[in-house]
């Protein structure tokens, strides 16, 4: 069977594999470029198990027409699974979590430093002291 563009495959390797797709363009040599509940890559033939069935689009389809068509043709499209990022107008941005300054720490050590300032010079005070009784 032949792999000509709207021909509807079967994945049989890799993570995709066991998902319906179709393919959109032949490419050199034994890839074919392909569409539909994986994502849209090149893919070597010998991974792709052809079915009976052949869609009606053209070659170079966006994926909306690709499930739109396998949809027409019976079969039951999941689509692809969708990022979980947040989309800022056209832009993709991933959502990060992010570390929150402690600005008490540095509080925190510069009060420690006084302190031990403040004793040394008590330290010194009660020296000088202890030699002016003598």
């Amino acid at each position: 069977m032949t792999f000509s563009v709207g021909r509807v495959c079967k994945k049989v390797a890799g993570r995709e594999s066991g998902k319906l797709c179709v393919v959109v363009s032949e490419s050199d040599g034994h890839f074919v470029l392909i569409d539909g509940e994986v994502k849209r890559r090149n893919c070597n033939r010998n991974h792709l198990e052809p079915l009976n069935v052949k869609v009606d689009i053209k070659e170079n389809a966006d994926t909306k027409g690709v499930l739109s068509a396998l949809q027409n043709a019976g079969f039951e499209v999941q689509g692809r699974k969708e990022s979980t990022g947040k989309t800022v107008g056209t832009k993709h941005v991933k959502i990060r979590k992010v570390k929150e300054k402690k600005v008490e720490k540095k509080d925190e050590k510069k009060e420690k430093k006084e302190k031990k300032e403040e004793k040394k010079e008590k330290k010194e005070e009660k020296e000088e002291k202890i030699e002016e009784k003598k």
